[in-house]
């Protein structure tokens, strides 16, 4: 499953979701994502510790799904920066924003926190999916998709 993963573009494209997600909800929506989540009764640890461990735990959730959109990317054939896009943003809407819809009809998740937490993740979809498809280095500059 992991043959012919081009380690490099995960790499480039694990380091531009953290990225992401540090811009995302520390800086762009942050008082925004903070008052839906107490809105509707959740309270995010905001402590040093706190966010050490979200952040550790949120690191290990991005790199599986990198490599899982590169072993998807590799099973489509998506080569190229176009296919790449085109496949990370399917991947999000058949996978991503249906799991994160559950939050909102089972869960109480208002649509503004609906909107903040998709809108972030199908923008990281996306771009991990040029990164995964676009960056031609390592094992699979040349190879093959590979089961």
């Amino acid at each position: 499953m992991l043959k012919g993963v081009n380690w490099i573009a995960v790499l480039i494209a694990f380091v531009l979701l953290e990225v992401l997600g540090y811009l995302w909800y520390g800086l762009v929506f942050s008082s925004a994502w903070l008052a839906e989540m107490t809105a509707i009764g959740l309270k995010p640890d905001m402590s040093s510790a706190g966010q050490t461990r979200s952040i550790a735990e949120g690191a290990v959730l991005i790199i599986i799904q990198v490599i899982g959109l590169s072993w998807l990317l590799r099973r489509l054939g998506a080569s190229s920066l176009q296919a790449g896009l085109t496949a990370g943003f399917a991947a999000w809407f058949f996978f991503g924003l249906t799991t994160q819809g559950m939050e909102y009809v089972y869960m109480g998740f208002t649509p503004k926190l609906m909107a903040i937490n998709c809108g972030q993740l199908a923008l990281a979809y996306v771009l991990a999916g040029a990164v995964l498809g676009g960056v031609k280095f390592g094992a699979s500059a040349g190879a093959p998709a590979a089961a």
